[in-house]
């Protein structure tokens, strides 16, 4: 291993009180067989706000490989508008980027005069882009979860991976950890792709580059040097670890710079969208449903249950329906990360919620969790007298559990993620009328089922597990 050491590495080694990177090294290949520092960063800010970075190193990538290309060398390299969006990048050759009135960049411009122009629809979903460079124009699609490049069904995107549509040949993702694509096979098992991520999610060796999905299972845009990635509320720049846009839910987060990935931690944690709101299933035996919301150290996890056991017959039976106390976990930090890691090992489906703030899912079941003080008081329960557990009301199988609690809570909450339209036939005979239907499921495996037919990157549910 020590051979090794510093072939490919990425340290921050100074941060400023708001947790904006101040300098970065990254080392990585600088020759065929030789190793090194390639980026030595200085980030000067104006308060969170980037303005210029230097690389003391001269020594390039091999290759072409990923690192940072100090373009100019000027004061007031990057530029945001008023709503804190980047509009100018100039080590990248960018000197303008608009947006439109949900913070998210319509048109970008070159030095050169080349764009890439993103159109959305009304909640944000991206539907297409368009690259110009020179007399070349490739204009990609979104139709759901298929993608079309120039006019031509390309892709049909899976939770597993992707159909290329030209041949209709399954390939499959194989990831790790933190959902980073790391190899691509095909249905043949044959490896097409592999990449290798430095902690920030810069691609430091790869190859086969056959499809757009890396970190994070996120849309990397290479085209023009951009090397954004696509996490959907907002655009991410691996090489400086900042998204280009504010968090626009920041003030939950006063002591985090809200352009820093991952509370800074990026092995631990992951920004799947620019939110934190995840629901979770587990259907083995009788299944459960619970919810979280924030990240890493910061996620508290709310489960609904019957963790004061079942109401007792006259014979002192459980119920039939094991009905019983209805309580209400509310479990954060270590407790969190201990709930959900012992939930994974038995199995479990995740799936982050896109379109609504984790602060008014936390405020609808805080609420429910601070109307009562009654803690459980079975000695036999895990959460026995626990300040984490509140008696809230009576727990019904068929219709007030776990699923319902949740359904109910994301319903509340204003979020379209359980809501749906159905054809219903008219008084007329052969005309139909379209009906809006907002789903309460009782069934964990319905929940689960509903999510991930919905499931899409960039969506209003998003599938991580």
């Amino acid at each position: 291993m020590n051979t090794n050491t510093d072939r490919f590495s990425e340290n921050v080694t100074a941060y400023d009180k708001n947790g904006n990177i101040k300098t970065l090294q990254r080392y990585g290949q600088t020759g065929a067989s030789t190793y090194g520092l390639i980026d030595n960063l200085t980030f000067t800010l104006g308060g969170n706000q980037l303005t210029r970075v230097d690389d003391a190193v001269a020594t390039s990538a091999y290759n072409n490989g990923f690192e940072f290309k100090d373009g100019v060398k000027q004061a007031n390299e990057y530029n945001y508008d008023s709503n804190g969006n980047l509009t100018k990048d100039l080590n990248k050759g960018i000197t303008n980027i608009s947006y439109n009135c949900l913070n998210l960049p319509s048109v970008v411009t070159f030095n050169d005069g080349s764009t890439v122009t993103y159109t959305y629809a009304a909640d944000g979903t991206k539907l297409k882009t368009v690259h110009k460079t020179g007399s070349t124009t490739t204009t990609t699609d979104y139709c759901g979860n298929v993608v079309y490049e120039n006019g031509v069904q390309k892709l049909l995107l899976t939770d597993e991976g992707y159909v290329t549509l030209s041949d209709s040949k399954y390939h499959y993702y194989l990831k790790d950890h933190q959902g980073n694509n790391r190899v691509v096979i095909n249905q043949s098992g044959t490896v097409e792709e592999t990449n290798h991520y430095y902690p920030f999610g810069g691609v430091f060796a790869s190859s086969g580059n056959v499809q757009p999905y890396k970190y994070n299972g996120k849309e990397l845009d290479a085209k023009k040097g951009v090397n954004w990635y696509d996490y959907g509320a907002r655009h991410y720049d691996a090489v400086l670890g900042r998204f280009t846009t504010n968090d626009r839910f920041a003030e939950k987060y006063y002591s985090m710079s809200p352009y820093q990935y991952g509370a800074n931690s990026p092995v631990g944690n992951i920004d799947v969208n620019g939110d934190s709101i995840r629901v979770y299933t587990e259907t083995q035996s009788f299944g459960h449903t619970w919810i979280s919301v924030g990240e890493g150290s910061n996620m508290t996890v709310y489960s609904y249950g019957r963790y004061n056991g079942t109401n007792k017959g006259p014979d002192r039976s459980s119920n039939s329906l094991g009905n019983g106390s209805g309580v209400l976990l509310k479990l954060m930090g270590d407790e969190a990360k201990a709930y959900n890691d012992k939930k994974a090992a038995g199995g479990m489906s995740v799936f982050v919620v896109t379109d609504v703030a984790d602060e008014k899912v936390a405020n609808i079941l805080d609420e429910k969790f601070n109307m009562s003080t009654t803690m459980p008081d079975n000695p036999k329960s895990d959460y026995y007298n626990s300040s984490s557990a509140r008696i809230i009301d009576e727990y019904k199988l068929t219709s007030n559990n776990c699923t319902t609690m949740v359904s109910d809570v994301l319903n509340k909450s204003g979020s379209n993620a359980l809501k749906e339209t159905r054809l219903q036939q008219t008084s007329n005979f052969g005309t139909w009328t379209t009906i809006p239907i907002v789903n309460r499921f009782i069934l964990p495996i319905s929940m689960q089922n509903h999510l991930v037919r919905i499931s899409k990157p960039g969506g209003v549910v998003y599938k991580t597990r």
